[in-house]
C-alpha cells in the first residue's frame, strides 16, 4: 500500500492540508516547511493518485467534452484556488474546464445556465449557486444534465453538493475568540439568502451557547458587498455603534472590507479589535499583524467535487435518489490578529493601573475625609511582602488615609478569620486583604462585605458576589503567562517541533489558572515552534519535585519546561539535577534570590516574568482610595509584569525589588525543607 499524505503530515509535524498545499502548490507554504514535506515525500516514495502522463492522457473532443464551472467571481481567493484545482483535475480526466461568471446575480446566472443546458459540449456542471431557492434551478434539475453544487447548497434534498463545513469553521473561530477572553464578538455576514450565510451564523451561535456567552443579535451584521465603498461605510457605522472587542468575518471580501474600515477609523488590530478573517491568501501572513484566518481546504473540495460529478456523468449509482452532501472540515490558522483579554473573577475586563487615577479634587476630598483602612495579609515575613506593604502604607499616608493596623495570618485561614473580626471592630472605612484560602475564609469575607468596602488581592473568596467587593487586583496574568511562554519560544528560535512540558498548580485558584491558560495558548499559536507533550499538576510546592521527575522519566525527549512560578521551579531543578538533565530549559514567573541565581549562572532558567510588588502596592492603595470615594467602575486591576532575562537581571532586580542586586554565590537549589519562605512564595503567587 502506498504512502499517504497523512503519514507525511505526521512525520513533518504539520497538518494534512499543509502537506496537500506543499505537494500541489495550491497556496503559499513557507520554503522551510515545503522543503521538509517534499523531502519526506521523496524519501517515502509518495506518488500522487491523480497523476496522468501526457502520453496516456486522451482529451475528449466535441460533444460532452467540457465541464462547466459557474462561480460568482474570480477575485475571491477561494474561487481562484478552486479554478486551479478543478482545472487540473478535469484535465487529468480528458475534459476542458469552461468558466462562467455570474457576479452573484441570480438573473445573470439563470441566463448562463440556459446557455449551458443547450450546449451539447457540456458533459456536466459544477455550480456555486447565486441563490439558495430551489425554484431558480428547477430547469437545470429537470434537464438531466449532471451537476454538483460547490461551496453553496440549493434548498431541499435533490441537489448533490460538496461544501466546506461552515458550521464547524465558524464555531471554531468563535470558540478561539471566547477562549481569548472575548464576549462582545461581532459577526459579519454577506447580506444574501445563501446556505453559507445560514451555516456560518449557526456555527457562531453554537459556540456562544456552548460557552454560556450571552447572544446579542445586534452583534450580527449583514453587509451588502455590491458597492465596496458602501460596504466599508456600513462596517464602520456598525463598529462605532456596537464597540465589539473582536470581529469574525464570515467571508473573504468581508475580511478585506473590515480591515479597510478599521484602518480608516484609526483602530489597531489586535490592540483595539481582534480579527478572525476568512480565506488564506498570501497577504494574510505578510501583513502586520499576520491575520488569524479560517481556511477552506480547496484541494479536498475540488477532488471530491470532480469525483462526484464524474460518477454522475459515467452513470455510477444512477439508482440513488437521495442527494449527496459532502462536508469538508475547515482549519483555523492562529497568527497575531487576535489578542487574549485578561479577565477578572466575574469576567470583568482587566484594566491597567494608569486607568485608575485620582484627580486633584479626589485627593483633596481624601485628605479632609479622615478615612481609615485595615490590612489583612496572608504573610509579611519576606522581602516581597514587606515591599508590597510599604508601598500601600506610604501611598495611603500621602493621601491622608490612616492605616489602623496590619495583621499577618501566617497562611492560617482560621487565624485570618479571627484577625478580620478584630479589624472590623475598629470600624475601618475599607479593608485590604490577601485571602489565605478561597474556601475557608469565604464566609467571613461575605460577612464583612455588608459592613465595609473590600479590596482583594490575588485570591477571590468563594461565593462572594461581584457587587460585594470594591476592587480585585493582581499582576496582569494574561501578560504574565504570555511572557513566560514567549521566553521559551524565543529560546528555541530556529528549531522545529520543540517538545515541552507544563508544570502547573492543581488548586482552582483564579490567578494561576488564568496565567497557565494564557501560557498554553501562546504555545499553541500558529507558527509556534513549541509542542506541549505533557501537562501535569502539583498541589504542594514540595510535590513539584516528584511530579517533574515522573514527567521527565515518561517523556525523556522534553527539551523545555514551563513552571507556573519560581518556588516549584526550584523543586523541578532539584529533580533535573538528580536526573542529570541540565540540557532542559526552564521558564517561570517571579523574581527571588534562588531563581535569580540560576538565571545569572545559566543553570536551567532562561528567563522569567515577574510581578512588581512595589508598583502593585501603589495600585492597591489607589484602588482603595477610589473605593473610599465610591468610585468603583474599574473592578479589576492588572499590574503589568516585568520580563527578566540574564542580560537585564541587574536592572530588573533594582526596578522590581528596589535594592541593589546581591552577589550570587551558588545557583544550586536547596532541599525542600531548606526554603525559609517557600510557604510564603506559594501563597503569594496563588
Amino acid at each position: 500500500m502506498g504512502v499517504t499524505i497523512k503519514e507525511i503530515a505526521e512525520e513533518a509535524g504539520v497538518s494534512i492540508a499543509t502537506v496537500s498545499h506543499a505537494l500541489n502548490k495550491t497556496r503559499y507554504v513557507s520554503p522551510e516547511i515545503s522543503d521538509r514535506v517534499l523531502a519526506i515525500a521523496r524519501k517515502k516514495g509518495y506518488k500522487a493518485k491523480h497523476g496522468v502522463s501526457e502520453k496516456t492522457r486522451k482529451y475528449k473532443l466535441g460533444k460532452m467534452s467540457e465541464i462547466a464551472l459557474v462561480i460568482p467571481n474570480t477575485f475571491s481567493v477561494v474561487y481562484t484556488r478552486l479554478i486551479a484545482v478543478l482545472s487540473k483535475l478535469v484535465d487529468e480526466e480528458g475534459y476542458t474546464l469552461s468558466i462562467y461568471l455570474s457576479d452573484g446575480e441570480p438573473e445573470q446566472e439563470r441566463h448562463i445556465l440556459n446557455e449551458i443546458i443547450s450546449n451539447r459540449r457540456i458533459a456536466g456542471v459544477i455550480l456555486c449557486p447565486a441563490d439558495s431557492g430551489k425554484k431558480h434551478y428547477q430547469k437545470l434539475m429537470n434537464c438531466g444534465r449532471p451537476f454538483v453544487c460547490l461551496e453553496r447548497m440549493i434548498e431541499g434534498e435533490e441537489a448533490d453538493a460538496v461544501i466546506s463545513d461552515n458550521v464547524q469553521g465558524l464555531r471554531t473561530g468563535t470558540e478561539h475568540l471566547i477562549k481569548c477572553g472575548h464576549e462582545r464578538i461581532a459577526l459579519l455576514l454577506e447580506d444574501k439568502t445563501l446556505s453559507t450565510v445560514k451555516d456560518r451564523r449557526e456555527g457562531y451561535l453554537q459556540a456562544l451557547k456552548e460557552y454560556d456567552v450571552p447572544c446579542d443579535e445586534e452583534l450580527i451584521a449583514c453587509v451588502g458587498l455590491e458597492d465596496g465603498e458602501e460596504a466599508k461605510e456600513s462596517i464602520k457605522a456598525f463598529i462605532k455603534r456596537m464597540s465589539p472587542t473582536a470581529i469574525l468575518a464570515g467571508g473573504n471580501t468581508l475580511t478585506l472590507r473590515c480591515l479597510k474600515a478599521m484602518g480608516e477609523m484609526g483602530l489597531e488590530c489586535p490592540k483595539d479589535i481582534s480579527i478572525v478573517g476568512f480565506g488564506d491568501d498570501k497577504w494574510c501572513e505578510l501583513i502586520t499583524p499576520a491575520l488569524t484566518t479560517l481556511i477552506q481546504d480547496t484541494e479536498e473540495i475540488g477532488r471530491k467535487t470532480v469525483r462526484l460529478l464524474l460518477n454522475k456523468i459515467e452513470g455510477v449509482s444512477q439508482e440513488r435518489h437521495a442527494a449527496q452532501k459532502i462536508v469538508v472540515p475547515m482549519e483555523l490558522s492562529v497568527r497575531k490578529s487576535t489578542l487574549n483579554i485578561a479577565r477578572g473573577p466575574f469576567g470583568e475586563k482587566v484594566v491597567y493601573p494608569e486607568e485608575n487615577f485620582l484627580s486633584e479634587e479626589d485627593l483633596e476630598v481624601l485628605k479632609n475625609g479622615n478615612y481609615t483602612v485595615g490590612i489583612s495579609f496572608h504573610y509579611t515575613g519576606n522581602e516581597w511582602t514587606r515591599l508590597h506593604e510599604k508601598a500601600i502604607k506610604d501611598t495611603l499616608n500621602n493621601m491622608g488615609v490612616r492605616v489602623l493596623s496590619v495583621t499577618d495570618a501566617n497562611f492560617d485561614p482560621d487565624l485570618q478569620n479571627t484577625q478580620l473580626e478584630g479589624l472590623i471592630m475598629q470600624h475601618p472605612d475599607a479593608i485590604i486583604a490577601v485571602p489565605t484560602d478561597e474556601v475557608k475564609t469565604a464566609a467571613k469575607f461575605k460577612e464583612l462585605a455588608g459592613q465595609t468596602k473590600l479590596i482583594l488581592i490575588n485570591n477571590m473568596p468563594n461565593s462572594l458576589g461581584k457587587e460585594e467587593y470594591s476592587c480585585w487586583l493582581s499582576v496582569n496574568e494574561r501578560e504574565n503567562g504570555q511572557n513566560a511562554a514567549r521566553i521559551l519560544r524565543e529560546h528555541f528560535q530556529g528549531q522545529e517541533n520543540v517538545k515541552v512540558g507544563m508544570l502547573v498548580h492543581g488548586a482552582p485558584f483564579f490567578a494561576t489558572k488564568q496565567r497557565d491558560f494564557f501560557a498554553e495558548q501562546t504555545f499553541l499559536e500558529d507558527g509556534s515552534n513549541i509542542r506541549v507533550v505533557s501537562k501535569r499538576s502539583f498541589y504542594q510546592i514540595d510535590n513539584a519535585y516528584e511530579v517533574c521527575r515522573r514527567m521527565i522519566q515518561d517523556h525523556p525527549d522534553i527539551q523545555g519546561l514551563y513552571i507556573t512560578w519560581d518556588r516549584p521551579a526550584l523543586q523541578a531543578i532539584r529533580a533535573l539535577d538528580e536526573l542529570g538533565r541540565e540540557d532542559i530549559a526552564i521558564t517561570t514567573t517571579d523574581l527571588d534570590y534562588e531563581i535569580a541565581a540560576c538565571l545569572a549562572k545559566g543553570r536551567y532558567v532562561v528567563g522569567l516574568s515577574s510581578q512588581r510588588p512595589y508598583d502593585q502596592g501603589i495600585a492597591v492603595a489607589t484602588a482603595t482610595a477610589r473605593a473610599l470615594l465610591s468610585k468603583c467602575e474599574h473592578k479589576c486591576i492588572g499590574v503589568p509584569p516585568y520580563t527578566v532575562m540574564a542580560g537585564n537581571l541587574d536592572k530588573a532586580w533594582k526596578e522590581i525589588l528596589k535594592t541593589k542586586m546581591p552577589e550570587f554565590e551558588s545557583a544550586a537549589p536547596q532541599q525542600a525543607g531548606g526554603y525559609q519562605s517557600s510557604g510564603a512564595a506559594e501563597q503569594r503567587r496563588i
